[in-house]
């Protein structure tokens, strides 16, 4: 499994309304060597075993409630430990368990918040580095299994994108074609500093905060090129 860095929430890294933004470092399969998957629809890689982390969070409206109305909440993330051949709604469904009520008690909270894993946005200078990430091919049924998922590095929303850029990477296809995925990596980050990193934004429009510009994959633009087709 390779490392990447989550939302507890959902796949979006995002953060869900009246809860806290809470980022974990999680392995998730995302790469298979060629070879190893029989053609079909059996192509992508997929958990073969995983371990649930679970996450307790308060209700960030808690401040403004009556202590015997504050709310607390339960979220499981997948762990893959081993990977191997399967179909993509198979992995979809271990990233995240789908709980039907995932509201718990004071008492489990209080019990159990101890147990957290680090919330990435905790960490210091966390903001001084880019986090690993994988996006699914924008045409990936008709993608070899190595190239199902493709790698980028992302600030973690809240800090400052300071230099990104894009680029095209090579992908192989089933048709024995090369085609061009155009993908962005955030470089560089640094950590929102008030009126200081406002007016380096307004002397550098390229400086953008990455929860403004980025909340995961439905707002990252992907162009597809194929590479055997003539230019012109």
């Amino acid at each position: 499994p390779q490392r990447e860095v989550v939302s507890i929430y959902d796949d979006h890294f995002a953060t869900l309304p009246s809860r806290p933004p809470y980022f974990i470092e999680v392995y998730r399969c995302a790469k298979v060597g060629v070879g190893e998957c029989k053609p079909g629809q059996h192509t992508y890689p997929v958990p073969n075993k995983t371990e649930e982390i679970e996450i307790v969070v308060p209700d960030t409206t808690n401040k403004d409630r009556d202590s015997r109305n504050e709310k607390f909440y339960k979220y499981v993330v997948y762990n893959h430990t081993t990977c191997t051949c399967g179909n993509l709604k198979y992995r979809d469904s271990r990233l995240y368990k789908t709980i039907t009520n995932n509201e718990v008690s004071e008492a489990y909270f209080k019990a159990n918040f101890s147990k957290n894993p680090v919330n990435l946005m905790r960490v210091c200078n966390v903001c001084n580095s880019t986090q690993p990430r994988y996006q699914l091919h924008p045409d990936h049924s008709n993608a070899n299994p190595q190239s199902k998922y493709l790698a980028y590095r992302q600030c973690l929303p809240g800090c400052v994108v300071v230099q990104n850029n894009t680029s095209y990477k090579q992908t192989s296809m089933t048709s024995d074609k090369v085609d061009n995925v155009l993908l962005t990596n955030d470089i560089l980050c640094e950590a929102y500093d008030g009126a200081k990193t406002q007016q380096q934004v307004k002397n550098d429009p390229q400086r953008l905060k990455s929860d403004q510009r980025d909340q995961g994959k439905k707002s990252r633009v992907w162009v597809l090129l194929d590479m055997n087709e003539p230019s012109g």
